[in-house]
């Protein structure tokens, strides 16, 4: 009977076990959205509507539900700050991270709709003020059950010689909520120890997570470096819950303390970027952020074929029906600018895309 039991026992520990291990991620395209979830629970909407100025992930959920990107939705400041997005100033002098020039989505293709991960190739043109691109962006989204996304950005030249200016305004990144912020109750630190945005702003580094409390809870935010990057990038991390990291800003990101690296493309050129975004509950350690960034080490050198995600097993339909019903989407209507953010006024006609605007942050 002992016997019996000591296997029953251990079949239900293994079945469990196994269970949590199949954590599944589904993504689904309803017409200029695409649904994301997480074991059938709504995670994330990307956003790519031609409407809008660029596309982006928003809302985006942690484990229990809670919203944890900035709501849309009247924001007291930097209205460009939307969601999860890629974007970056100054790029042959148009400027994309305030809106000035648009990023057009002109494709969502769904790699490996179901599983662990789940993948989705995203491809946006940046345009110039003849509306043709200056660079296409091809970005492959990784969307992990444990809530890390890995970005695999590869920018291309288009028809002309590409410069991305030194600026410290950009390019991939998240809006934080109120609550999570620094200048309220939220913590910075990042992979050596060193806390604070103050310390850790400007500064090259392997991870920096940003959490704090929302609706007595605590949740962060972890933004990753790849060491196969060109250089190493460095985090636009302010007290006011901006989060973003980039490798264009040398000279800014220092106080022209370094001179200027701008990154030129020749016409077609190509170039490649890695970046990390994971999301969890509790506090840095809590959120077990190191494994974590092992975790984004380890699969990003894993070169993910076309093919092989193609002839992953899907999920039954009845499923998608379920999560569709459950999901919120993100409000269609534009939050009007404030007076707080000089950078970008709503529906700003496009002759003056080519302006530069120095008082951005």
């Amino acid at each position: 009977m002992k016997t019996v039991l000591s296997i029953l026992c251990l079949f239900v520990s293994f079945s469990t076990t196994l269970s949590a291990k199949e954590a599944t991620v589904e993504i689904m395209k309803h017409g200029s959205k695409v649904d994301v979830t997480i074991d059938g629970k709504p995670f994330a909407i990307y956003n790519t509507s031609p409407d809008l100025p660029k596309p982006f992930f928003s809302p985006v959920r942690a484990a229990d539900g809670t919203v944890i990107t900035r709501s849309l939705v009247d924001p007291e400041d930097h209205p460009h700050h939307k969601g999860i997005w890629v974007a970056v100033d100054e790029v042959n002098e148009v400027d994309f991270w305030a809106e000035k020039g648009k990023i057009k989505n002109v494709g969502v293709e769904i790699l490996k709709q179901y599983g662990n991960p789940a993948v989705m190739k995203v491809t946006n043109q940046w345009l110039g003020e003849d509306n043709k691109p200056i660079v296409t962006e091809k970005t492959v989204i990784s969307i992990y059950a444990d809530r890390l996304l890995t970005y695999n950005i590869t920018f291309t030249a288009g028809a002309k010689p590409v410069v991305f200016e030194d600026t410290k305004e950009g390019l991939f990144g998240i809006r934080l909520p109120n609550g999570m912020r620094e200048k309220e109750e939220g913590s910075v630190v990042d992979n050596k120890g060193t806390k604070g945005t103050k310390e850790t702003w400007g500064k090259p580094t392997e991870w920096i997570d940003y959490y704090g409390p929302l609706k007595g809870k605590v949740y962060g935010v972890t933004l990753m470096d790849s060491p196969q990057n060109y250089k190493k990038s460095r985090y636009h991390v302010r007290n006011y819950g901006l989060f973003t990291i980039s490798p264009f800003g040398d000279h800014a990101y220092t106080n022209k303390k370094e001179p200027a690296d701008p990154k030129h493309l020749k016409a077609g050129g190509k170039l490649n970027l890695k970046y990390g975004l994971y999301i969890h509950s509790g506090d840095t350690e809590q959120g077990k952020v190191a494994a974590a960034y092992q975790q984004f080490l380890d699969v990003t050198k894993k070169k993910m074929v076309s093919k092989k995600l193609s002839a992953a097993p899907q999920k039954p339909a009845a499923s998608s029906a379920k999560s569709n019903a459950e999901m919120k989407p993100v409000p269609e209507t534009e939050a009007v600018s404030t007076s707080d953010c000089n950078c970008c006024p709503v529906q700003q006609p496009r002759r003056g895309l080519f302006r530069r605007l120095r008082f951005r942050r």
